[in-house]
Formats: C-alpha cells, structure tokens, sequence
C-alpha cells in the first residue's frame, strides 16, 4: 500500500455510498473520454484545454490563464501543462496573451464545442438517470425530441457547465493519493470501475457494500489503455506501479483486480466523494 493509501483511513459509510460511487465514477470516466476526444485523442492535451475552457464558461469575462494555474487546477507539473498550452496556441484553439491563455472564440461557434457541450449535458442527465433507478434520486427526463443542429438549452448549458466541473473535482479527490500524478490516479480509477461495470450497468443498488473479491472481473491492461486513451507503454507503467504498492492485484493471465479491502482503506475518500456527488 503507498503512503498516501495508507493515510486514509477508515470512516462510517452511509448506506448508498458504494452504489453511488459506482455509478458516479462511470459518469466520471465517460467525461474524462468526452474530454480526450476533444483534443484528437490526448488525455493530458484534453484536460489542459477543457481547463482553459471550463474557466471561460464558468465566467466569459474573466482573465485568461496562466499555465502555472492551469498547472495547479490539474495536479500535474507546470512543464507538462506549459508544452500542452503552447501546443494548443499552435493549433488555434487558443490565444496567447500577456496574461496567459485563452480559449479561442472562433472556437466557441464550432459544431465540435456544441457536440461537446450537449454529449457532456446527457452525460449528466444519464448520473441522474442511474441514480434515480437506484433509487438515490428522483429525476424525471425532460420530454423533448433530440435535435443534434438545435442550439443548446439554457438547462443544457448549465448542466455541461456543471458536469465538466465535476472532471477537475475527480481530479483533485484523486490527487489526494497520488499527488501530481493524476495518471496514476486515473488508471487506478479506471482498473476498479471496470471490475465492476457489470453491477454498475445493470443493478447498480443490488450491492450496497464494497463488491466481493469473488464478483470482481479482471481487467487487462490494454483495455485500460483503449479505455483512457493512453499509450499501452504509459498505462503499462503505472498498472505496474500500483501492483507494486499492493493497489492491484494481478490475477493470471486475465489481468488486474482492485480487491475490495484497498476500497475499505480509501474509505475517507470514498466518503468525500458521495458527499461530492
């Protein structure tokens, strides 16, 4: 177990606490992939942009960003950040300026940014959706007839406003284990959900505790890596990492587990998080 696992210890669960989070951390990871697929399939390129982005939309007027403060919204070194913003002035997707960066406004007009906004609105209607079939809400769908060349709702805006904030909240939960290596942070992320994905997607209430170790699918770690979009190499070096640390467990050849005690270390966390959602 690493240290920063080790710190965080046990706490009292309320009762939805582990279906919640199965079903939030989906929602999570369907975001993190929205996001990848903006910026041509690059997590970091992804995150740095949609951080840039997410600032704008949050308050149109505001001043640009530095890299530094992109840097610190992200968890992730200010070198990294600094090349992935002078990559994205490159491109035209965002403005330089002696303030700092951002978010081109020929951008804002494209069909990619509407895409983006209303995949990541049903995104969100989707949590609310789950959460309410397992009975940890009440969510009525509005009655509306999908129309992809419509402009957005007010309520769709507000909703992907919210929903790509909830991307750097995950962040920094995550942060708290592996400080500056979100990464890390995410394969970790990615590995357990797909243990579980089969009670998420179909009886996401049906266990309220931890999963059993006996229920739990391996995972390997290419399809951590198609899932991310990582580079086999990169999501290869982590997985390796948090086997080391105790985090997973390798079972054969059919690949990695979280087992369900690592989920009872991170308790705290795991409380953080369903008080978040």
């Amino acid at each position: 177990m690493s240290q920063s696992g080790a710190r965080n210890g046990p706490a009292r669960m309320p009762r939805d606490t582990y279906p919640s989070i199965r079903v939030s951390t989906e929602y999570f990871l369907r975001n993190i992939d929205l996001a990848t697929r903006l910026h041509g399939g690059t997590l970091v390129g992804g995150l740095v942009f949609l951080a840039i982005w997410h600032a704008w939309m949050k308050n149109p007027v505001a001043r640009p960003l530095s890299a530094r403060e992109v840097a610190r919204r992200l968890h992730l070194p200010h070198e990294t950040v600094r090349r992935h913003v002078a990559a994205l002035v490159r491109a035209g997707q965002c403005i330089a300026t002696p303030e700092g960066v951002a978010i081109n406004p020929a951008f804002l007009r494209c069909r990619k940014a509407i895409d983006f906004l209303r995949a990541t609105s049903r995104n969100a209607e989707r949590l609310l959706l789950d959460l309410t079939r397992a009975g940890m809400a009440n969510y009525a769908k509005p009655l509306r007839r999908e129309n992809r060349r419509a402009s957005l709702t007010p309520e769709q805006r507000v909703l992907a406003t919210v929903s790509t904030g909830q991307i750097f909240v995950g962040i920094a939960l995550l942060a708290e284990l592996w400080p500056n290596d979100p990464l890390r942070g995410l394969v970790y992320t990615a590995i357990w959900a797909a243990n579980v994905k089969h009670v998420t997607n179909t009886a996401p209430a049906a266990v309220r505790d931890v999963l059993p170790d006996d229920r739990r699918l391996p995972v390997s770690v290419l399809a951590i890596a198609n899932s991310l979009r990582l580079p086999y190499e990169t999501a290869r070096r982590h997985a390796n990492a948090l086997v080391r640390d105790g985090i997973c467990l390798r079972v054969g050849r059919r690949g990695l587990v979280v087992p369900g005690a690592v989920h009872r270390r991170f308790s705290s966390s795991s409380l953080r998080s369903y008080e978040n959602m």
